[in-house]
């Protein structure tokens, strides 16, 4: 599986600023390109805040449910759709998320059904 990867980098800056206040300073601060100030040493900090499962997992017709199911339902949010997607069991998907399977699997059926009533109209 592949996952994407969400994180924030910090570093904190310093530069010396000439001002009348603290609000002058700020204001003035805000004007100023990050290449300007000084990396103050041994500050910076990785913080990784999502960890999803990466659309690369998924095929086009996954990927065009996903999407119009978060479009037309979207009871249940991407991240759990993408998980119940990839299930291959559907009495462990249930366990963990009782309360939107039975959405998801209507959703999954009707879906389904068009395609296939796409398909005898074509034949």
């Amino acid at each position: 599986m592949k996952y994407t990867i969400k994180a924030t980098y910090t570093t904190e800056l310093s530069i010396e600023i000439e001002a009348s206040n603290t609000t002058q300073a700020y204001l003035k601060t805000n004007d100023l390109h990050f290449t300007e100030f000084e990396q103050i040493k041994d500050s910076g900090i990785l913080k990784v805040h999502d960890v999803t499962l990466s659309e690369a997992n998924f095929t086009e017709e996954q990927l065009a449910f996903m999407k119009a199911y978060l479009t037309n339902v979207a009871v249940a949010d991407k991240s759990v759709v993408k998980a119940f997607m990839l299930s291959e069991d559907d009495d462990e998907f249930y366990k963990d998320h009782s309360e939107t399977y039975t959405g998801l699997a209507d959703a999954r059926g009707v879906w389904e059904d068009a395609k296939r009533f796409y398909k005898d109209g074509k034949a």
